[in-house]
């Protein structure tokens, strides 16, 4: 293949890359991180469509500052890692900064000497940064790992490869050759945009499932919390012979369905507004632990009677969140509540026994609470 061909091949994969990460990360699952990852992508297309016009009009000065923006989008993988985790500053601005400098600056020397390591510190940059992107994927929770291979795989090549230019650097370097200018240095453009390929496929798989799984979140801390409390609750309740306690536990009906009739967005909105009613329908006293954006579980010190009255408004409540531009059916929930004195205050057999009677509510056709039967 010609260098012409390459690139032209490059432009196609970049541009591919570009619409699925904006069509299917980006618009239905808009936040920080996608934006960033989608403006990566869209910047490195943008770098090809470059490289293309540069060779088609023979420009060395278009040539040379069109790697700049390909180098800056690896760095916004990493930008957007640090965003998604919630980290602050996320570096976005002093990476803008950084490889615009490098852009400018590749396309006034493209045509002296200083190109050479003027370009070999560029890719090097962006390979640090394809280290920290690295790094980062090496904390992701160890359910994500998985899908983070592809990416955390072709980043250490990025680290590897800038090794083999820092290398070949220092060797001219030792000749007395390090003076390159942008038309000498193709052949090595022509393994950087056959590596770039590879980048781009990888990096789509990647972040494309961290955008549609959504930002991560503490929900180990709460659940830690949530457990250890409510038995401290219950101990104390059983010694105190307080027969008012009961377990509850919440579920969305037909979530896939829901998730299906609807943009990843909107149904974001309505297991947000599911947790928020529950919460506002409940007392303060009442302890609330999300288990997913579908199911939450409440621990209830009220009377029996008192129960079924907030469980009533609870499911009138959570029927009226049907957003209809949205969301074209009537939202529902099923409920199974569990006693504290039947289950004899322990909370493992609680949890079991009102998600016995949750999914046996379900199973009856939804909107409906259920009450759990303990076995004599």
């Amino acid at each position: 293949m010609t260098h012409i061909d390459v690139t032209i091949v490059l432009v196609a994969i970049a541009t591919t890359c570009t619409i699925m990460m904006i069509g299917l990360g980006f618009l239905p699952f808009p936040g920080r991180a996608a934006s960033i990852w989608s403006a990566g992508f869209a910047l490195a297309m943008l770098s090809c469509y470059l490289l293309v016009a540069a060779d088609q009009i023979g420009s060395e000065p278009l040539r040379g500052a069109a790697h700049g923006p390909i180098l800056c989008a690896a760095a916004y993988t990493w930008v957007g890692l640090r965003a998604r985790r919630g980290r602050e500053p996320i570096m976005l601005i002093p990476t803008i900064v950084v490889f615009s400098a490098f852009t400018i600056a590749l396309g006034l020397a493209a045509e002296t000497p200083v190109y050479g390591p003027l370009f070999r510190l560029a890719f090097f940059m962006a390979a640090v940064t394809g280290g920290l992107t690295a790094w980062e994927l090496l904390r992701l929770r160890k359910a994500e790992r998985e899908m983070a291979l592809p990416l955390l795989v072709v980043s250490f090549g990025f680290v590897g490869l800038a090794v083999v230019v820092a290398v070949d650097g220092v060797m001219r370097l030792a000749r007395g050759a390090i003076g390159q200018t942008e038309s000498d240095m193709r052949d090595l453009y022509d393994l950087n945009e056959l590596v770039a390929l590879l980048y781009f496929v990888c990096a789509l798989v990647t972040l494309l499932y961290l955008v549609r799984r959504g930002a991560p979140k503490p929900e180990h801390q709460q659940t830690v919390d949530f457990f250890s409390i409510a038995r401290d609750r219950l101990s104390r309740a059983k010694k105190a012979d307080d027969r008012w306690w009961s377990l509850i536990d919440v579920r969305l009906d037909d979530p896939t369905e829901l998730l299906e009739a609807s943009s990843g967005r909107a149904f974001q909105r309505i297991s947000a507004r599911f947790v928020s009613d529950i919460r506002d329908v409940m007392p303060p006293e009442a302890d609330v632990h999300v288990v997913s954006p579908t199911q939450v579980l409440v621990l209830l010190p009220r009377p029996d009677t008192a129960v079924r009255g907030y469980l009533s408004r609870l499911l009138e409540q959570i029927g009226t969140l049907t957003d209809q531009s949205s969301v074209p059916i009537r939202l529902s929930a099923s409920i199974g509540v569990a006693a504290a004195p039947l289950a004899d205050y322990d909370l493992d057999k609680l949890c079991a026994a009102a998600a016995d009677a949750a999914a046996h509510a379900q199973v009856s056709g939804g909107d409906r609470w259920e009450r759990a039967v303990f076995a004599p």
